[in-house]
Formats: C-alpha cells, sequence, structure tokens
C-alpha cells in the first residue's frame, strides 16, 4: 500500500511539473527566446529541490534547504491556480466571451498565479511564526486529590521539530506564550526535534530556553517519530541523545511509562508507534516493543484520572478502553497547509480519531494539536501554530 501511494504521489507530482513548465516556458518565450533543453533542466531541479534538500543537512546549506523546502508547497499552490485561471479560460472561449486562444491572455494568466503564490509564500512564512493559544475545557468524572477542588491547566505543544527550520528565537516566543498561560503542567506531545540534535544551530541556547519553562507540577513528554538523533542515513538512530538534552533542559522523559502526579492523576507517556530509523537503542540492541494501552494500565487505580501522552493519534479507541480518561497528542500539523488539512481529516478519522481538535468517546476524551511550528517547508497556510492550554475540572470529593 506504501508503496501504491509513493509511485501515486510521484506520477502526480511529475504531471503537475510538467504542466506548470510549460506554462513557465511559454512566459519566457512570450518575452525572449529560450531553449527548451536549458529550461527543463533547471526548472526539474528546481521543482524536486525539497527531496535533495533532505539528503543534504549540512550547516552551510540551512538557507538552501529553507527555501527547497518551499518549492514544493509553492508548485502544488502554482499549479492550483494555474487550473482555475485555464479553467476559467476554457469556460468564456466557449461562451464566446474572449477569442479562442490568446498567447497574451495565457501568459498573463501564468503572471498572476506566479504572483499569487509568492504572494501566499511570504504569508504563509510569517503565519507559522504567530503562535496562537488555544484553550479546552474538559470534565473528568473522577476524584483527582487536592486537584479536584482548583482542577488542573495543562499547556500542551508538539511538533516542536527543532533543528534545520526552528531555532531559539522560535523556542522563545513558544515558552513565552506557555508561561503566560500560568499551567500546572506542561506536557509535550512528541516531535520536540526534527531528527539529530547537532542539527540544532544554538544547543546551548534551546536547552536555556527550555528551562525557563515554569509549572509547579513538572514539565513531561513522550517522544516522536522524529525525536530519534539520526546519524549517516538513519544507521544506529537511537533517543539517548534526545532524553539526555531533555533531561538537562529539566524536562522528565516518559516512553511507555508513567507517573502518579501529585497523588491526583496517572500520566502515561507513550513510545511511538513507528520511529524514524529508531529500530535499535543507543547500544545497537533491538528496540523493544511499544507497549500495548492495557498492558501500561494493568494494575492501576483506575479510580484515579488516567491521562494518556501519545504522539500520534491513531491508537485512541485501545486507551480509551486500557482506562484512559484524557488523551493527547499531535502529529498531523493539521495538515500544515491546504490541502493537506483534507488529507489529514480523512486519515485519522479513518484511525478512529481526529488530525485536530477535541476527541469525544464514549467513555474518553482527546484533545489532538496542530503543533507549535512547522516540519519540512516552513509555511501554514489555512493552520495556525498553536499551543493549547486544557482547564481540567474533576469530580469534587464527597
Amino acid at each position: 500500500m506504501w508503496l501504491f501511494w509513493s509511485s501515486f504521489f510521484l506520477l502526480g507530482y511529475a504531471g503537475i511539473s510538467v504542466y506548470t513548465g510549460i506554462k513557465v516556458l511559454a512566459l519566457f518565450r512570450f518575452f525572449f527566446p529560450l531553449k527548451a533543453y536549458l529550461f527543463w533542466p533547471l526548472y526539474i531541479l528546481i521543482c524536486y529541490s525539497f527531496i535533495l534538500a533532505t539528503f543534504f543537512r549540512y550547516d552551510w546549506l540551512r538557507l538552501f534547504r529553507q527555501v527547497a523546502m518551499i518549492s514544493f508547497p509553492a508548485l502544488v499552490y502554482f499549479f492550483m491556480t494555474l487550473l482555475l485561471l485555464d479553467g476559467m479560460g476554457v469556460f468564456l472561449r466557449f461562451s464566446g466571451r474572449i477569442p479562442q486562444f490568446s498567447p497574451a491572455l495565457s501568459v498573463a494568466g501564468t503572471g498572476i498565479a506566479l504572483f499569487l503564490v509568492i504572494f501566499t509564500m511570504v504569508y504563509g512564512i510569517f503565519h507559522a511564526r504567530n503562535v496562537r493559544t488555544v484553550h479546552y475545557q474538559v470534565g473528568i468524572d473522577k476524584e483527582a486529590a487536592a486537584l479536584a477542588e482548583n482542577g488542573l491547566r495543562i499547556a500542551l505543544l508538539s511538533d516542536l521539530h527543532i533543528g534545520q527550520s526552528v531555532g531559539r528565537k522560535w523556542v522563545l516566543s513558544i515558552v513565552d506564550a506557555i508561561n503566560k498561560s500560568g499551567p500546572d503542567i506542561i506536557l509535550f506531545a512528541g516531535d520536540i526535534f526534527d531528527g539529530g540534535l547537532n542539527e540544532i544551530k544554538d544547543p546551548e541556547g534551546v536547552k536555556e530556553e527550555l528551562r525557563r519553562l515554569k509549572a509547579p507540577l513538572g514539565v513531561y513528554a513522550s517522544l516522536g517519530n522524529h525525536d530519534v538523533d539520526r546519524l549517516a542515513f538513519n544507521v544506529m538512530a537511537s533517543t539517548g541523545g534526545i532524553a539526555a538534552f531533555l533531561q538537562e533542559a529539566g524536562i522528565v522523559t516518559l516512553q511507555d511509562e508513567l507517573e502518579l502526579v501529585a497523588d491526583g492523576f496517572y500520566l502515561v507517556g507513550r513510545r511511538d508507534t513507528s520511529p524514524i530509523g529508531g529500530s535499535r537503542t543507543e547500544t545497537g540492541e533491538p528496540r523493544p516493543d511499544r507497549k500495548s494501552a492495557a498492558e501500561l494500565t494493568s494494575g492501576l487505580d483506575k479510580s484515579r484520572p488516567i491521562i494518556f501522552l501519545d504522539h500520534q493519534p491513531i491508537d485512541f479507541p485501545a486507551m480509551e478502553a486500557a482506562g484512559a480518561d484524557l488523551i493527547l497528542s499531535g502529529h498531523s500539523h493539521k495538515g500544515q497547509f491546504f490541502p493537506g488539512n483534507v488529507i489529514t481529516a480523512r486519515l485519522f478519522k479513518k484511525a478512529g480519531a481526529v488530525h485536530y481538535g477535541h476527541w469525544q468517546g464514549q467513555s474518553a476524551q482527546g484533545v489532538v494539536t496542530s503543533g507549535a511550528a512547522v516540519w519540512g517547508p516552513p509555511v501554514r497556510i489555512g493552520t495556525n501554530s498553536e499551543v493549547v492550554v486544557i482547564d481540567i475540572l474533576f469530580r469534587a470529593g464527597n
């Protein structure tokens, strides 16, 4: 199935590249002669530069990588705009409102499409850095000892992807937004990093910012599929360096582990279901299989609230059956840019959860955040970078 969809994507993207390339070549040729054999190699290189950028992750290529990553959404929007304008042109020609074919109008349409795409990408870059705060209120019909009277305020964030695109300045704005909300506890739902720690431009500065996080009940994290310290082409990828980095930043990592917080509720942090290149430990041994939700809650006092922290929102029904009261996830980015949100909505609904927002099960609830930053293209269009504040009210004691 994976091979089928990968082939489908590559063929579709090749078609988009050829269609848009024909339009761009016609635009150039309207003003001056340009040989096709000079144009096409360069244009195809630009179209597929985002793939090349994933292999060349050297620091001195950081700017090239950022520009290359933008090429993918830019080409998608360019194609969509051209398709819309061509559709309008066909309608106007058949209705007799314009001549059957006008090269000048076709070139003008391409120019308009280019302008709109450039404007959209600039907007998407700045919009992605505008971190918003989203609020939810959740009721849990269980007692939580001393927390019952005032409830619990959780600050949830995920998908920072600290690395090539996200550095200290972005982390600073996120930390400020979290601290401003006055949380009792701060939870990271994975993908804190974008892979290798060596890709962080100022690791000590990032660590310093993370240490500024303030919450009386502590700061906890589960790891995501990108939270592996990848070496050469994912050989011997591990989470040891990631966990050590977070520990030095004052963040407790839970990987298929749980903790009784404030003698009030259980916090269960799950190991990610599919870490990239993370099939082995830092010592070279096969990585332990992810425990089931039922295994993690076996033996717990289920009269207490149970909160799960799991990066990917794909196992909600199993966690609900295991006694979860609240499930917190990220991963989807809500598609990050349209029409990606249409695709992720369908995928995670099929998995029994949601790609964003509040999920209501039979006995459990869930919140999926769109993430605090970006992965790949440093743009957001039709989605927001966010931190989430969840106010939980527990049942008062008798």
